[in-house]
């Protein structure tokens, strides 16, 4: 039985080694990675040889291990360089859209005006449906869109976003509240707070630094809204946000 790890297909086998030096950790000795990807050391010799002459995988010179090469470096360099978060969210944000048949944005957060804008929509075929402003800079503590990624952020700069925003007490305690239930579900369903007559559902997305950047939120006319649906549209909005998160490089702890 083929391991998931490890295809007997080479180009498979190639890119299972790099995952695991690009998605578990940075260096390993053959005989260790040999056992993460269970094959035998001599198959994966041979395959590190390969991927150390095209300067893919190095050695160091300090463990004796092997580490990520500099051609592997340049190229991740060049296509984070190139390569925009609105494209990487596009296919997920159809995915989703498809799924549920209705509309879905991209916002991302904007640190230096502590608010969000959304950058990127994919609207739904339903003749009724709710657009959203791209572009406009949107307040951060209203809205599932908002909560979201506030409640990613350190209390220092959630702290200084109430102050920006003038936000009583009262709304603090209660946002606080809601930035819990955030964190243990991973998502955030709201009605009628950016938009009148609309609800939201949204999930967080982080890049490789861990951060949050921003967020998916799927945007249904109150009248289409379904109570029982709920759960079916946070999920999928939760496996897009993850998706892209992932293709961003986030590791999840």
């Amino acid at each position: 039985m083929v391991n998931s790890r490890f295809n007997p297909n080479v180009i498979s086998k190639a890119f299972a080694i790099i995952r695991a030096f690009t998605d578990e950790k940075s260096d390993w000795g053959v005989n260790e990675l040999a056992r993460y990807l269970e094959i035998p050391v001599s198959s994966l010799h041979r395959n590190l040889k390969t991927l150390r002459d095209e300067n893919i995988l190095g050695i160091s010179a300090q463990t004796g291990k092997y580490t990520i090469g500099p051609e592997l470096v340049r190229m991740a360099s060049i296509i984070s360089s190139q390569v925009e978060i609105k494209q990487v969210a596009r296919t997920f944000m159809e995915e989703i859209s498809s799924t549920i048949t209705e509309s879905v944005y991209l916002g991302l957060y904007h640190p230096q005006h502590r608010k969000i804008s959304f950058v990127e929509g994919v609207h739904s075929q339903n003749p009724l449906q709710y657009v959203l402003e791209i572009g406009v800079l949107q307040s951060i503590h209203i809205a599932a869109s908002g909560k979201v990624v506030l409640a990613h952020l350190d209390d220092d700069e959630i702290q200084r976003i109430f102050e920006k925003e003038a936000v009583d007490i009262d709304e603090q305690e209660q946002i606080c509240d809601e930035i819990k239930l955030i964190r243990e579900q991973g998502y955030m369903i709201t009605l009628g707070e950016r938009l009148a007559g609309a609800s939201g559902t949204a999930a967080p997305i982080f890049d490789s630094t861990q951060k949050v950047i921003g967020c998916i939120t799927c945007v249904i006319p109150l009248n289409h809204y379904d109570e029982k649906q709920k759960y079916k549209v946070a999920k999928k909005v939760m496996e897009g946000a993850a998706k892209i998160s992932y293709v961003l490089g986030y590791k999840q702890d």
